[in-house]
């Protein structure tokens, strides 16, 4: 089984050790004596903790003694993966540079996550709504933040493709994972549009801007679902089973650019036929001609919702969603603060009254 070691915090680093755990990897969780910040907070509780961390181990070190620094490093040496999210040149410090740590593990792999690359914007705060903010991200989404932690766990994601990447093509060495640069990702053919045409979209609403009619609408009873028209046979095709033939001989309407041009008053016209048909019949109708339709829900709908796959945390009736990955933590639970301490200590060859010097000088919890 590969081990890997999480040194990280927050969401970041501890969501791709999440799903590392998920896949079947050993996953120790290195955290301060104090613990993660996650652990605790007086709006969010430990929602943020369970989510992020169940099947891991976790063992607690003081990495500024020089006994936590000579465990940690014994770590390294009997592990496959090293994650870390901290803040630049944190990790150097420490005193673990490259140098150091490949000389213990040369068949390491090692991936950072950092808020920008190296160079002038390496330092600036990291934190993944601000990165939002700089990326374009905040402004293609009308000023709005992206909800839950959407920017970090996207380069989560990025994080252990790379990890196993390496592992699956023998490449170990050290790599980095750079928030802006995932965010720019997801901007990539609104970027391209940019620079080939000058054109902006306007974010903040739940239209897509490049086809119409493909955005929310009301029912009689004011229930809310998603039209998605991508093309003229789906126009037409919508047009007949609504009775707005005359839309199609229409030149504001002949076209999907036409549409896009002329979207407020298609909206209208189509909201007034929609406006006198109930929610159950305006799914039936659409769907059963293939014409892309589904009911708005709240978050409160979601919650226990048959199409999502759900797991149980331990001993709870906290359902959360299953990754989309190979394995399960169904039934598992996130561990307490320094729960596997002694028992990864003893692994690494300390003996029982070293190790209760340690606890006693505060070096472990």
């Amino acid at each position: 089984m590969y081990r890997v070691i999480e040194l990280g915090h927050v969401i970041s680093a501890p969501f791709a050790g999440e799903m590392l755990a998920h896949l079947g990897f050993e996953v120790i969780k290195v955290e301060p004596i104090q613990g993660d910040p996650s652990r605790r907070d007086d709006v969010m509780g430990d929602s943020m903790f369970i989510f992020n961390n169940r099947g891991k181990k976790s063992i607690a070190i003081d990495l500024r003694s020089k006994k936590g620094k000579e465990v940690f490093l014994k770590l390294i040496k009997e592990s496959h993966v090293l994650i870390e999210n901290l803040s630049p040149y944190t990790m150097e410090k420490l005193g673990f540079d490259e140098k150091t740590l490949f000389s213990l593990n040369p068949s390491l792999v090692y991936c950072s996550i950092k808020g920008y690359p190296k160079g002038k914007y390496e330092n600036l705060p990291a934190f993944g709504t601000i990165i939002e903010s700089v990326s374009g991200i905040m402004d293609a989404n009308g000023k709005a933040r992206l909800p839950a932690s959407i920017t970090d766990m996207n380069t989560s994601t990025y994080c252990v493709i790379t990890i196993l990447y390496a592992l699956l093509m023998k490449k170990p060495g050290h790599y980095r994972v750079n928030i802006v640069q995932a965010d720019a990702v997801w901007l990539g053919y609104y970027l391209i549009e940019y620079e080939k045409f000058g054109k902006v979209f306007e974010g903040g609403k739940d239209e897509l801007p490049f086809w119409a009619p493909y955005e929310l609408f009301r029912s009689e009873e004011g229930d809310e679902f998603y039209l998605a028209v991508n093309d003229d046979v789906k126009f037409s095709k919508l047009c007949k089973l609504l009775r707005l033939e005359n839309l199609l001989n229409d030149e504001k309407f002949r076209t999907n650019s036409a549409r896009v041009k002329n979207r407020k008053e298609l909206h209208e016209l189509l909201q007034d036929k929609f406006s006198r048909m109930k929610l159950d019949d305006i799914i039936n109708l659409l769907s059963e001609n293939d014409i892309p339709v589904a009911k708005m829900n709240k978050l409160k709908d979601v919650v226990n919702a048959d199409f999502i796959e759900w797991e149980k945390r331990y001993n709870s009736n906290i359902l959360i969603p299953k990754l989309p990955l190979p394995g399960s933590l169904d039934n598992k639970r996130e561990p307490n603060l320094g729960e596997n301490t002694m028992e990864i200590l003893r692994e690494l060859g300390y003996n029982e009254e070293e190790i209760k010097v340690m606890i006693k000088e505060n070096i472990v919890k």
